[in-house]
């Protein structure tokens, strides 16, 4: 199963992680794995794009010589208001994503994937 943590600083999505394997086909013909992995990369691309922030600061990448899905953004608090609300309508659009991918495939007997939310307390 692949768990997806949602982590947010009031209602700023901060960073999703991305960790595991879904199991629905094997590694390299999982659709659900690749689904998550393109969202994911998706929304790295657009950051960079049309944010204009720099790839290597906020998205990483590890798979330690697994099949797994291991990837982390990590939403640069960098900018002007606009590029800020950009940034978190591409994070939520990448949330929605995922949650869609978890509603179509999951099912009683099968877990694909898991949406975790969490909230950083505020100060």
């Amino acid at each position: 199963m692949i768990s997806v943590i949602v982590n947010r600083e009031g209602n700023r999505i901060c960073a999703i992680y991305a960790n595991g394997h879904a199991g629905y086909d094997e590694p390299g013909r999982d659709i659900i794995c690749s689904a998550v992995s393109t969202l994911l990369f998706t929304a790295a691309s657009a950051l960079e794009d049309i944010c204009g922030y720099d790839s290597e600061s906020f998205f990483h990448i590890s798979n330690e010589g697994t099949d797994d899905v291991n990837l982390r953004i990590t939403v640069p608090d960098l900018g002007d208001d606009e590029t800020k609300g950009r940034a978190q309508v591409i994070m939520r659009t990448c949330e929605l994503g995922l949650i869609g991918i978890a509603r179509d495939y999951n099912d009683k007997k099968n877990k694909y994937v898991e949406i975790i939310h969490s909230r950083t307390p505020e100060v």
